[in-house]
């Protein structure tokens, strides 16, 4: 068929994407993908008839680009391929030349807003978290090199050079005046993770025509996890009963006592607003988290605390907890977090391992790890299912006591069976 307007609106999407050839300029197509979006294409061979080696320009999409203006390019490039000139091949030059530091600044701001696997929008603090990454280390060490020079040899060369501290550095912050950038096993895990996903940003961008990171071994994650015992969590709570002097030490308090409570993520709770508690149920409703909306139950000393934090602060505030300065919400845990874990002896306990110790309780005390994983948002099984062996505990308590049932009823019987047969035995 003839690629004019009217025929390519008639078009219904496919089932499987496909290319529909003009049927007076061959070479020149309409791609036709089952989102329903088209595309123009031109497709020539490159080394002589058949056996030659077939490449395909896009031209542009059908709405941006009429199909005249569509043709009329289309011409160009067939008969520059005619004459042995590959567009596509000096196309790919020109796109390869740029370098990693151009992708990482062309991703920032369009790649990292949207989460590749689900397409759902992505957190702010996740989005800062993943430039900071690129920017602290894959600019310092490859930002030079352009993309069509990378290959899976320097893939795993920048690995050993970030697990080696090359890019350890301190930077001046915005916001807190320092910023300590550190190198390590984890952190060079994390860093090449984010790289194979920006370069596969490129690879749908058409940028590369493969991921050269795809392939490289990598150690696992090396989560640690912490639980505080119950003598480090009675030195928390004096350490939490008598905050300090400064303006942020009491919200911070408050903060820390409820991300124990509750086993919510630090966001969930520096971040809340009191339109997301609900008190007459007892529970948080977040529209947004780190696994998207989700609701957290409360304890009853939870809501206890809220309710008591509500009859000091501004209902005028949207915020939980107001930032002392601005319109937003705390963010002084930090500096706060370093001074109790200091006076309670718990220095190298991060503010993420209290909701650690609070699966790990819930565990230990026979809650079923499905609940466990509800409460806490894990979207998969397999997240709770680190905390499995810390209900080893209850079980083998449970295991004892029916056990020790069972051998009372043995040793019984056996005891009613000897007496038995020494009855008969003199009664014979």
């Amino acid at each position: 068929m003839k690629l004019i307007k009217r025929n390519i609106e008639a078009l219904a999407a496919p089932k499987e994407a496909r290319i529909v050839f003009d049927e007076e300029l061959p070479g020149f197509g309409l791609r036709m993908a089952p989102s329903g979006k088209k595309t123009f294409v031109a497709q020539y061979r490159v080394g002589g008839g058949r056996a030659g080696r077939q490449r395909r320009v896009t031209i542009g999409a059908f709405g941006k680009i009429t199909p005249e203006d569509a043709r009329t390019e289309a011409k160009k490039i067939l008969a520059r391929a005619h004459l042995g000139d590959d567009f596509a091949d000096q196309r790919d030059k020109v796109r390869n030349s740029r370098t990693v530091s151009e992708l990482i600044d062309e991703w920032s701001k369009g790649g990292v807003l949207i989460n590749r696997r689900t397409g759902a929008k992505r957190q702010q603090v996740n989005i800062n978290n993943d430039i900071a990454l690129a920017n602290h280390h894959l600019k310092p060490l490859i930002g030079n090199r352009t993309l069509e020079s990378l290959s899976k040899g320097d893939i795993q060369l920048l690995r050993n050079r970030i697990a080696g501290g090359d890019t350890k550095t301190t930077r001046k912050g915005r916001r807190r005046g320092k910023i300590n950038v550190t190198g390590g096993e984890g952190t060079a895990t994390r860093t090449i993770r984010l790289f194979s996903s920006i370069l596969s940003y490129a690879v749908d961008m058409e940028l590369i025509p493969r991921n050269p990171a795809l392939g490289i071994k990598l150690p696992p994650g090396g989560q640690r996890h912490r639980y505080l015992s119950a003598d480090e969590l009675r030195r928390l709570g004096e350490v939490l009963e008598r905050p300090a002097s400064t303006t942020t030490a009491g919200a911070a308090a408050i903060i820390l006592r409820l991300l124990i409570l509750t086993g919510a993520r630090r966001g969930e709770i520096e971040g809340l607003k009191w339109s997301e508690v609900d008190f007459n149920f007892g529970m948080l409703r977040k529209k947004t988290s780190k696994t998207g909306a989700k609701v957290i139950p409360l304890a009853r000393v939870a809501v206890e605390i809220l309710d008591e934090q509500r009859r000091w602060v501004d209902r005028s505030q949207p915020w939980v907890f107001p930032a002392y300065r601005g319109d937003g919400h705390f963010d002084g845990l930090n500096k706060e977090w370093h001074r109790i874990r200091k006076l309670a002896g718990i220095e190298d306990v991060r503010i993420h391992d209290l909701r650690h110790t609070f699966a790990s309780v819930g565990a230990g005390g026979g809650v079923g790890l499905p609940l466990i994983g509800g409460i806490l948002g894990h979207r998969q099984a397999s997240t709770t299912q680190r905390y499995a062996h810390l209900a080893d505990g209850p079980l083998r308590t449970a295991a004892d006591l029916i056990g020790s049932e069972l051998a009372a009823a043995l040793d019984g019987a056996s005891l009613r069976s000897r007496a038995n047969s020494e009855t008969v035995t003199a009664g014979s």
